[in-house]
């Protein structure tokens, strides 16, 4: 059974480890701006009382929408990432959000297929954005997953509609 928990300070340190194991920082940039995840609002998946997931959000409460900032997973294939997106939409929903969004990079293909099937949308490419970080940011390889070239920012999302 996964439980899905709200980070508490009790976590950091996890939560530190999982982005600097998935992202080499706690300093992530999405759309170019620069997120200190490990100060954002998130949840914590445990499975079998062991840590075993997180996602860090984003609410913009004017614009009404929640961005997913950062989702990852210490064991594949067990519903983990399926179980965080879920409670992530859900207080998106209790934000009054009209969409959640995040952006991967061109190279990372898994999550491409995880979020087009939870029903997520291309809505953009941010052409050379990976190359624009990089400048600043030296721990960005050139070649990404799969021997593909790391140039792009690719945004997708859920529209969640009117709230009820």
């Amino acid at each position: 059974m996964i439980r899905i928990d709200p980070i508490t300070p009790d976590d950091l340190d996890f939560v530190r480890a999982e982005l600097r194991r998935n992202w080499l920082s706690t300093t992530i940039r999405s759309l170019d701006k620069p997120y200190e995840a490990d100060r954002l609002p998130g949840f914590v998946a445990r499975l079998d009382g062991q840590r075993a997931g997180l996602i860090t959000l984003h609410f913009d409460d004017p614009a009404r929408q929640c961005e997913v900032i950062t989702l990852s997973s210490t064991i594949e294939n067990r519903g983990v990432a399926t179980a965080l997106m879920d409670r992530a939409e859900s207080a998106a929903r209790g934000h009054a959000c009209r969409r959640v969004f995040l952006t991967t990079t061109n190279d990372n293909l898994r999550a491409l297929r995880f979020y087009q099937r939870r029903a997520y949308r291309l809505v953009a490419v941010h052409r050379a954005m990976m190359d624009r970080y990089r400048q600043t940011q030296n721990h960005i390889p050139l070649v990404g997953m799969h021997g593909i070239p790391l140039h792009d920012e690719i945004e997708l999302e859920l529209p969640l509609g009117e709230p009820q």
